[in-house]
């Protein structure tokens, strides 16, 4: 039997297929013979997580431009200092900056990416332990990593979207069902409330491509720990939950400084 299975080895492409067809039975492939192909994922998913942001980057920068427009329109009704005049021009050249626009935010994505991995198998690793689901971390990382196929298909349909359109997305997922159009200097001088920025942050994680990969996770979880259905999916979605949770923090965050700003310039 092993020598019949070492001999059916399966291809990328047929993998791919198979992870979005047959995913149980290429996940227990996966678990075998395939142990060492988890890069393959790994580095089309850091390669679409990082194309969005390039092909946006013109885009990104007229908004910039015009967003210190806005806010330079709004100064010049006051007196400005030689040194407010100064930081303005630095701030005009921060904003346009490539390492500013593009690369910074494409090693944020790139090592946001591997930390929500590392972190994903941590807590699987962990929970499951307790629960009765043992499994090694080295398992549980490469199951994760090809589970995030269906974020590597959202970023490639978001790149070409962006292509297409000449826009980048205002409003991803289903933040855009509350999120009101507002222009630069009404988001600037009528910044959103604390509770609407949350539920925006919130409703913009949320999509079908997330419904796809807490699937993905789900059986998975089944095929290395060979946790009930049940257990499996109750400790995906406890996982989820804890980690979007934390991950509102900073929303938070910056909402609550916003609000100071505006008590203070008010």
């Amino acid at each position: 039997m092993r020598n019949q299975a070492s001999s059916e080895r399966r291809g990328l492409l047929r993998l791919l297929v198979g992870i979005i067809l047959r995913p149980r039975a290429t996940f227990q492939y996966l678990a075998g013979e395939g142990r060492w192909r988890w890069w393959i994922p790994a580095l089309l998913a850091a390669v679409m997580v990082v194309m969005p942001i390039v092909v946006a980057t013109p885009i990104n920068t007229r908004q910039a431009l015009e967003a210190l427009k806005t806010t330079q329109e709004m100064l010049n009704q006051q007196t400005l200092s030689p040194e407010q005049q100064q930081q303005m021009e630095q701030a005009q050249k921060m904003v346009t900056s490539p390492l500013f626009i593009t690369v910074f935010p494409s090693i944020t994505a790139v090592l946001g990416l591997a930390v929500g991995w590392l972190a994903w198998a941590g807590a699987l690793y962990l929970i499951g332990i307790v629960i009765g689901g043992p499994a090694s971390f080295g398992d549980l990382f490469r199951m994760v990593v090809w589970a995030w196929i269906p974020y590597t298909l959202r970023g490639f349909l978001q790149t070409l979207y962006i292509l297409l359109a000449g826009q980048t997305i205002a409003h991803p997922g289903l933040s855009g069902l509350v999120a009101s159009p507002q222009g630069v200097k009404e988001m600037l001088t009528a910044p959103p409330t604390m509770g609407q920025m949350v539920v925006l942050a919130l409703l913009s994680r949320i999509d079908l491509f997330l419904f796809w990969n807490l699937a993905l996770l789900v059986v998975g979880t089944i095929v290395v720990t060979r946790l009930s259905p049940r257990k499996a999916a109750a400790l995906v979605l406890g996982i989820w939950v804890l980690f979007t949770l934390m991950g509102l923090i900073p929303t938070l965050i910056s909402s609550l400084f916003m609000g100071q700003v505006t008590t203070v310039g008010g």
